[in-house]
């Protein structure tokens, strides 16, 4: 990466068991780099999005008027046939104190691993209780999933809050990190649910260097990072379907900055041929 691309250096935190491991790295200008970023290879982009929501913290309006706008912007942007989009998650100060699940996530993670599709697609798995509701209310069953000819998680990334928050999003270049450097890391429940699913947790790499990260600075209401945590197709094709990602410290902005508020919406893309 030249010097004029890097927008920070900063810390990352690591997985190495109970005790993180922190490592220093350069985060890049993803708005200057985002020509050269081809989704496909690195597993994210940013969007323009206009939206009708006028409350972002109203999770009625979210269910009501945004869900459906993201099934829509999901089928556009992956040309999939069919979409299962999951309960909008606030992270904000006041999501966080009714639980710590929903507070930035300051490590380096990807949120599902290769039994991403087994866990879908079996019947026995815990994930049926979650799962299960949404179908119906998408109008589908168990059997388009396990019929799909592929499968693509999408997750939308937007910033409710300040524009310049004290824990911004980083994402990594997926094609710099290989499955070498994830851990699977067994989650038994996130956020009061009993999921039971497995995450990727980012290695400490040998050469920090090494990997590519990337921020979008001042993220306005109209944008939104969409960005991949699990596809079938690259899983079969050997290449990376994870995208890294994390909070982090800004050095670039006050001690005292607003705490952040985002919005993150995870869309189950089916495709049937």
């Amino acid at each position: 990466m030249t010097q004029a691309n890097v927008y920070c250096e900063t810390g990352l935190n690591y997985y190495s068991g109970d005790i993180p491991t922190p490592v220093g790295v350069s985060i890049c200008n993803g708005r200057e780099a985002l020509s050269e970023l081809d989704y496909e290879r690195c597993g994210f982009t940013l969007l323009s999005h206009q939206s009708e929501v006028r409350d972002w913290r109203d999770e009625a309006e979210l269910r009501r008027v945004h869900e459906p706008e993201i099934a829509k912007l999901a089928r556009d942007f992956s040309g999939c046939d069919q979409v299962v989009v999951y309960p909008p998650l606030v992270r904000s100060p006041v999501t966080a104190a009714s639980h710590d699940d929903y507070a930035p996530i300051e490590a380096v993670h990807s949120d599902f691993t290769e039994d991403y599709r087994l866990m879908v697609q079996q019947r026995d798995r815990p994930y049926r209780e979650f799962l299960d509701p949404l179908l119906a209310a998408s109008g589908l069953s168990r059997d388009d999933v396990e019929n799909a000819s592929r499968l693509l998680m999408l997750q939308f990334w937007r910033n409710i809050g300040d524009a310049f928050p004290d824990r911004p999003f980083a994402l990594c270049d997926a094609s710099t990190v290989p499955r070498t450097e994830l851990a699977s890391y067994l989650v038994p429940e996130y956020g009061g649910q009993k999921l039971a699913f497995e995450t990727f947790m980012g290695l400490a790499p040998k050469d920090p260097q090494n990997q590519r990260w990337y921020t979008f600075p001042g993220l306005q209401i109209d944008e939104v990072i969409a960005f991949r945590t699990y596809d079938s197709r690259c899983e079969q094709e050997g290449r990376a379907f994870w995208t890294p990602h994390s909070a982090f410290v800004d050095p670039n902005v006050a001690a005292d900055a607003p705490q952040r508020e985002s919005l993150e919406m995870r869309v189950l893309c089916l495709f049937s041929n």
